[in-house]
């Protein structure tokens, strides 16, 4: 069989046809396969639509609002460590200080 550039194109136009079926295939299935909830509201026209809020969002909605409620000092810790320092009860240890830091400070280069 000899090869030429009419046999060429026509070998490419046919699999450019057959990869644009198989294109337009896939997008009609991902279609059938759509929630049935959703809707296709008109522009301007709203009065059918629905919105729905996650679980995760009304969780986190609420964590929100209970972040906000609380105070941003915690007075009565304050206040008892207030205490031991004028008491002299309040001890600071170092190595716990120190172990942190080099925890940190390890965490931090690994991150780059």
């Amino acid at each position: 069989m000899r090869v030429n550039s009419s046999t060429s194109n026509a070998v490419q136009n046919s699999a450019s046809s057959e990869t644009t079926e198989a294109s337009a295939a896939k997008k009609s299935q991902r279609s059938e396969k759509a929630p049935a909830k959703a809707k296709l509201v008109e522009a301007g026209d709203i009065s059918g639509a629905k919105s729905e809020i996650s679980g995760k969002a009304k969780e986190m909605a609420q964590a929100k609002s209970i972040a906000a409620a609380a105070p941003d000092v915690r007075e009565d810790k304050i206040e008892a460590l207030r205490a031991k320092i004028l008491a002299g009860k309040y001890k600071v240890d170092s190595e716990a200080i120190a172990d942190k830091m080099v925890d940190e400070h390890i965490r931090t280069a690994a991150m780059g």
